[in-house]
């Protein structure tokens, strides 16, 4: 069962026939001088292992330790998760690679995308992470995940004490063909309640194959689209897609689309959680300057919301949508990814 995924590589539920490649792992000397030595020795220990860590936790959590396997081969590469663990108050994360397999930048995308998947499908506000100090490698990627570093703590039947990070979560990620199902029920869903708000329709919409939706948010790393969604208690209650133009003489240049936030969490802040987002986002994409969005004139709430965070009315397209037997207007709003620039001043 694929749990979460990246460009590169698949998080998912480890079962028996992983015995191998986990007797492998835990026989490492890196693994063992890092993190333990587990004393699995045999096929049988490492069958045993499984049943009693991972796939135990996995039933009485939700969630637990996973294979990492590479998307292009499903060559297993390791192992990462979330792990109640007796003598911390919180979650923490942990992961294992293969040495072949490391310094690579394969540590930071999973433990990234596990945190995500975390945050938003089990409501997790905070992970920890315990290390040896020693672990220079380790704390580089805890570090480079937004880990700080909060003390030192000794857990149960253990002398020596070791360092804990912690981080502090969002419940918003970049959504992923996974989450295909739900990104397409919830809009869907925001098409028929507020016809006014969207260009596309449920008819429109609903007829395409779920093909179309999962397209919108791969992860490929040249993909000129991207959709973040935002969670609460596990589901989708909000979303909002960006997009950059595929014109040469245009590619300067990103819109923001789709935005919808369910009615009964419009004032949990996700709304600027999605906006901000995107705006990060945009700031990764080589030559992007800009972005664009358009809002239904009289929606004043959103406008609000994109004002403040630096978005700048310029016009307005009278007569933009057709909504049955009348026509809304739409309000058009931009601004600049860095407004200290003088020739990108917001206005001009």
């Amino acid at each position: 069962m694929v749990i979460c995924e990246t460009a590169r590589l698949q998080v998912s539920h480890f079962t028996l026939d992983d015995a191998a490649f986990v007797l492998r792992l835990l026989n490492e000397p890196s693994f063992i001088r890092a993190i333990a030595d587990k004393g699995v020795r045999t096929l049988d220990d490492a069958r045993a292992y499984l049943q009693n860590g991972p796939l135990a936790s996995y039933v009485r959590n939700g969630f637990g330790l996973c294979r990492v396997s590479l998307k292009s081969t499903g060559q297993a590469i390791g192992m990462c998760g979330l792990i109640r663990r007796e003598g911390l108050a919180d979650v923490d994360v942990g992961y294992a690679l293969l040495p072949e397999y490391c310094s690579q930048g394969y540590a930071v995308e999973c433990v990234g995308v596990v945190l995500d998947n975390g945050a938003c499908q089990h409501g997790l506000r905070r992970v920890v992470a315990v290390v040896n100090p020693d672990n220079a490698d380790s704390i580089r990627v805890l570090e480079r995940c937004g880990f700080d570093l909060e003390g030192v703590v000794t857990l149960p039947g253990e002398t020596t004490p070791i360092q804990q990070f912690a981080k502090a979560m969002t419940p918003g990620m970049r959504l992923t063909p996974l989450c295909a199902p739900q990104y397409r029920a919830l809009m869907l869903q925001a098409y028929a309640l507020h016809p006014d708000a969207f260009t596309s329709s449920v008819a429109e919409r609903e007829s395409l194959p779920l093909s179309w939706w999962e397209q919108r948010m791969a992860t490929d790393p040249t993909a000129r689209e991207v959709v973040f969604g935002a969670f609460q208690n596990g589901e989708l209650v909000g979303a909002v897609g960006l997009g950059q133009e595929v014109r040469e003489k245009a590619a300067h240049k990103a819109t923001l689309f789709g935005m919808v936030v369910q009615a009964p969490y419009r004032r949990a802040g996700l709304g600027q959680l999605l906006v901000q987002a995107t705006l990060d986002h945009a700031r990764t994409w080589p030559g992007v300057r800009q972005v664009l969005l358009t809002v239904t004139q009289g929606n004043d709430r959103a406008q609000a919301l994109y004002a403040r965070n630096g978005f700048v009315a310029f016009g307005v397209e009278p007569d933009a949508v057709a909504v049955g037997s009348r026509f809304v207007g739409k309000v058009h709003m931009w601004r600049p990814l860095n407004p200290t620039k003088s020739s990108d001043k917001i206005g001009l």
